[in-house]
């Protein structure tokens, strides 16, 4: 019998709670394991609050703290499949039922049934519960909160109950991360569409896009990690290992590492490093070049001379392999710099540019692009050359012209007062040259199926963050461990997924 006080209590909490009457459930703490962890014994024991529970139209009251020992037999509705013993628990999820027994009082039911538990119905019982076992021993892991628990005992984050649970997904297979906020999936992703799990042993989805995880959460009602939260959940997992054996782990759950670790973060989320990397729910870029070339807007000058000032200009190449133009300054040995205001590229002073050089540079004053307008014979590769300035996405294009000397007229740097660029060129007048924009062109990719396209930048241009790092990594990966480079569409057997869920 209940106490008017605890009555009292309950009825006071439900009235504070914004209704007349008591919530449909409460509690006076959440549900959780017993501490400290470092007894074996409180890692397979419930810690149970005080109780409101209504079940079947009427109320029940509990107001006393209890254990309750996953080892006993009362603890359970059924010992068919003997659940005292810790290796049958291992990797399972179970459930916590308030029921009512023949007499009409209460009791609390430990189950493996995900709707009623043997000997009950609907009626006379109320799932408000559950929680996952430890599917492998840890082993001893210095500062990591599951240290020593071995298979079968409880995960803590994972305990869950009606007022601390996921928002709209099933709380199976999951473990709550409080720095993060959020639900966390144990396991990686098995099964596809509304088959889509985190269990202990499934076959891991993997060689699917980006998309189709979207898709595959969304039928649970789950999402992809953020690169934030993945870094929180991921905090007490292997780092810089990957898994034993070097190659796809295939499916899910209790794997060590190369140095015999078991690959689990603090909270119970296993595989987060080196196994597979997993797909975020994050936006990067990708910018690859494709041969693209226009006028970038930034033109310079080359002044009309009929006798040119100062010394001809050469295209070299250093033994790095990048080139160049030289030339035998008059007025001072330094370098100079020529091109538009902030987009200037370098002319080398050299004694003798002529020795060594690939040859003489020429303008071509009626080229049919601005930035075409500088000739060389470039022999050496018979292929254009661009020449970096101070700006990385603009260059100073050489166009190579076999017969450069004929088809333009020859340049010369004054570095005296003028310090410029000069030529006889045949339109008799100043005029201009632009440097060129290495661009990349914007297209439509086909991305699987038939629902649209991606319009983007380059060859690739939309791609989303990977983590963790795979089965064959080793020292770059951890739960910091980002790659940029693959696009949405991309798919591979060593990129997979692991899902969350907000909580309620």
């Amino acid at each position: 019998m209940q106490t008017l006080n605890d009555m009292l209590y309950t009825l006071a909490k439900g009235i504070n709670d914004g209704g007349l009457f008591p919530v449909m459930y409460d509690r006076s703490a959440k549900w959780a394991v017993k501490t400290a962890y470092t007894t074996a014994a409180n890692r397979y024991t419930l810690v149970r609050p005080k109780l409101s529970v209504i079940i079947d139209s009427h109320l029940y009251l509990d107001a006393s703290q209890s254990d309750i020992d996953l080892s006993l037999e009362a603890s359970w509705d059924s010992v068919a499949t003997d659940y005292t013993v810790a290796a049958n628990r291992a990797g399972k999820d179970f459930y916590i039922y308030a029921c009512v027994q023949a007499d009409g009082t209460s009791k609390i039911i430990l189950s493996a049934n995900s709707t009623v538990p043997t000997g009950y119905t609907s009626t006379n019982s109320r799932k408000i519960g559950g929680f996952h076992c430890l599917c492998v021993d840890v082993g001893t892991i210095a500062s990591h909160t599951l240290t020593d628990f071995v298979a079968g005992d409880i995960l803590p984050a994972s305990v869950w109950d009606l007022n601390h649970k996921p928002k709209y997904a099933s709380p199976e297979g999951m473990v709550f991360s409080d720095q993060a906020n959020i639900w966390v999936d144990i396991y990686l992703a098995s099964g596809t569409g509304a088959n889509t799990a985190s269990v202990n042993g499934g076959t891991i989805s993997d060689t699917r896009t980006w998309l189709d995880f979207v898709d595959d959460g969304g039928a649970v009602k789950k999402r992809m990690l953020k690169d934030r939260e993945f870094q929180l959940i991921g905090e007490g997992c292997n780092q810089q290992t990957n898994i034993f054996g070097s190659s796809d782990p295939v499916t899910t759950g209790g794997h060590l590492d190369t140095a015999s670790r078991r690959m689990l973060s603090n909270i119970g989320c296993e595989d987060v490093a080196g196994a597979l990397n997993q797909w975020l729910d994050e936006q990067s870029f990708r910018c690859d070049p494709d041969g693209t070339v226009i006028a970038a807007g930034l033109t310079s000058t080359i002044y009309h001379a009929d006798t040119p000032g100062g010394n001809p200009v050469y295209l070299k190449q250093a033994s790095s392999g990048i080139y160049y133009l030289a030339c035998n300054m008059a007025a001072a040995t330094v370098d100079k710099y020529i091109g538009p205001t902030n987009y200037k590229i370098p002319i080398k002073y050299e004694a003798d540019p002529a020795t060594g050089a690939i040859g003489q540079i020429y303008f071509d004053d009626d080229a049919a692009n601005a930035w075409e307008k500088i000739l060389c014979n470039i022999s050496t590769i018979g292929k254009t050359v661009f020449l970096p300035t101070n700006n990385p996405a603009y260059f100073f294009e050489i166009k190579h012209d076999a017969s450069a000397a004929t088809n333009g007229t020859a340049i010369n740097f004054d570095d005296g007062a003028d310090n410029r660029l000069e030529s006889d060129n045949a339109g008799g007048a100043n005029a201009t040259y632009d440097i060129s924009l290495n661009s990349q062109s914007f297209t439509d990719k086909t991305v699987g199926g038939n629902k649209g396209k991606r319009y983007t930048q380059g060859t690739y241009g939309d791609v989303k963050l990977r983590a963790g790092g795979i089965w064959n990594s080793g020292a770059t990966c951890g739960s910091r461990y980002r790659a940029a480079n693959f696009w949405s569409w991309y798919t591979s057997s060593s990129i997979g997924c692991r899902f969350c869920a907000e909580p309620v």
